[in-house]
Parts: structure tokens; sequence; C-alpha cells
């Protein structure tokens, strides 16, 4: 096998970020937040077999990285004074 010659997927990955401001009186306000990361739910492959004698040669292996993750959200509050 050629140096090099193992390519894996590319990574798609959509996030999204939502803020609503929100006066509550002079000079104080409060943000709410959500964001989405990954919001499709896009299978991420990172990480391949490269060892030629494995039986997994070429095949995806598990990837903690955070770009390798499914789908996640998060919500979020500011206090602004």
């Amino acid at each position: 096998m050629a140096r090099n010659n193992l390519v894996g997927r590319p990574i798609h990955r959509v996030d999204l970020r939502l803020q609503k401001a929100f006066p509550v009186v002079s000079k104080v306000k409060v943000d709410s937040m959500i964001e989405v990361y990954n919001l499709f739910n896009h299978e991420n492959l990172g990480s391949y077999t490269t060892n030629m004698a494995n039986a997994r040669f070429g095949q995806p292996s598990a990837n903690s990285a955070l770009a390798y993750q499914p789908r996640m959200l998060q919500l979020g509050v500011k206090f602004t004074f």
C-alpha cells in the first residue's frame, strides 16, 4: 500500500447559537442562550486503524475529540448590570 493512501471522510458539522436579550431595568439586562453543536447529528469519523496487520485496517475507530461527538445542546443565562 502506498504511503498516505488512507484518506478518511471530511468532518461535517453545523453549530447554531440563538440569543435573546431581555431588559429588566435601566442598565440591567438578562440574556438567554441556546447552543446546539452538530445540529444535523452527522456521524463524523476521525480515527482509522492504520496497522496493515490488523483485521480492522482502514475501518473507523472511536475518537473522543469534541469535533467528532454527536449532537449536543447547551442552555445559558447571562446577567449584565
